[in-house]
């Protein structure tokens, strides 16, 4: 199966060092693991939001019910998005990618 290629414009804020595109570069180790705590939890949000924009009913259905019986289980849901999202990997960076730009952009406005 061909590798799909990520379109460039993802690859570009992928790549992007988000504490000097934002001037941030003299934050503390501490400083910056908060602000990556707190970015990582945006995105999560940003793929969760995705995903049930994309799943069936049936799908969403199924998911409710592998988190209701094994709530803590992230390999069960790691194995279940994979079956039934192929892309996951792609949408992850996409919105990771997407996130990063919003903030560059709205730091140099």
């Amino acid at each position: 199966m061909p590798i799909k290629q990520i379109p460039v414009d993802v690859k570009k804020y992928l790549k992007a060092d988000l504490f000097a595109e934002l001037g941030m570069n003299n934050l503390n180790p501490e400083e910056r693991v908060s602000m990556l705590e707190a970015i990582a939890g945006v995105v999560h949000q940003r793929v969760a939001l995705r995903l049930m924009s994309e799943l069936s009913s049936d799908q969403k259905d199924q998911l409710e019910t592998l988190v209701t019986r094994h709530p803590d289980d992230s390999v069960a849901m790691g194995l279940f998005l994979k079956s039934e999202v192929p892309n996951i990997a792609d949408i992850v960076n996409e919105e990771a990618a997407a996130y990063k730009k919003t903030l560059i952009e709205r730091m140099k406005a």
